[in-house]
């Protein structure tokens, strides 16, 4: 079920000194004009100078990356990819005709997701719908480029292949999950069916047998008597998860199939969930951390 500066531009100060000086010049006195006034002009009055103080100039601000983005990818495998199985056969330049030709549909108004089960070669990307959530400080399984063109990628486009080690890449941004903690403790009880892609050994049940158990043990689980550790310990199909009540310990954003993780991130601590399904079958979840 686990899945996997602002340069600081020199502020530029300077100031403007007006030095100024009084000075003069000898001149003749003219002889008095007839009838002119002795009394001696009074001095000008001195002039205000203003001094402009200078503009400081804007610092360019960064716009920091969210810390978790989501994206949906679809992977087209080569001949000599890493991680391609032995019966590829398809050659680098083959791929990358195929994964420009997917680009294309994606963005001539097919959906990606429908186009996974048909052309993604990696394994069990339809049960998931090639969801994948990446941490942008640190990007586990993908490269510092795919990391950057996600970024980069308005929500709702889609790429052009991108050449990854595993192949070529189409990505469409999906809208950024709800910020919030990024490790949760949490139990859950699995009901497995039949048909399910990751069903069980053994599983009889159908679909909508397994959704009505499944609600009958969420309503079970929200009483306000309600046992956990009996519930689990009686209805979970999960290998091993009776002896431990369905503790799943801690884990962190995208290390479970993403329905699942997006149920679990969702809850407050003590809350239980509704039934979630998943490739696995119908869960029901509690987070105590």
């Amino acid at each position: 079920m686990r899945a996997k500066p602002a340069p600081a531009n020199a502020l530029v100060r300077w100031l403007s000194l007006l030095l100024l000086g009084a000075w003069g010049c000898a001149h003749e006195t003219p002889p008095p004009a007839e009838h002119a006034s002795t009394q001696e002009a009074p001095p000008p009055e001195p002039q205000e100078v203003s001094v402009t103080s200078p503009t400081e100039p804007e610092v360019a601000t960064v716009a920091r990356p969210p810390a978790l983005i989501e994206v949906r990818v679809l992977l087209v495998a080569y001949r000599g990819a890493t991680g391609a199985s032995a019966e590829q056969t398809r050659t680098q330049a083959q791929a990358l005709e195929r994964a420009r030709m997917i680009s294309a549909l994606a963005r001539g108004g097919e959906h990606l997701n429908d186009l996974i089960p048909t052309y993604s070669d990696r394994p069990i990307a339809a049960d998931y719908h090639g969801v994948a959530r990446i941490k942008t400080a640190a990007p586990d399984a993908f490269t510092v480029g795919f990391v950057k063109a996600a970024v980069a990628l308005p929500v709702g486009s889609v790429s052009d292949p991108m050449s990854e080690p595993e192949g070529y890449m189409v990505m469409e941004r999906l809208p950024d999950p709800a910020t919030g903690p990024t490790r949760i403790g949490a139990k859950h009880i699995l009901i497995s069916y039949a048909g399910a892609s990751h069903a069980l050994p053994g599983a009889t049940r159908t679909e909508a047998e397994a959704l009505k158990l499944a609600q009958q043990i969420v309503a079970k689980a929200k009483a306000p008597d309600a046992d956990w550790n009996a519930l689990a310990a009686q209805y979970t199909e999960e290998p091993g998860g009776k002896e431990r009540s369905g503790d799943l310990g801690t884990f962190g954003h995208g290390q479970m199939v993403p329905a699942f993780d997006h149920a679990a991130f969702a809850l407050k601590v003590g809350e239980v969930s509704g039934a979630v399904q998943s490739p696995f079958g119908f869960h029901v979840i509690k987070r105590y951390e």
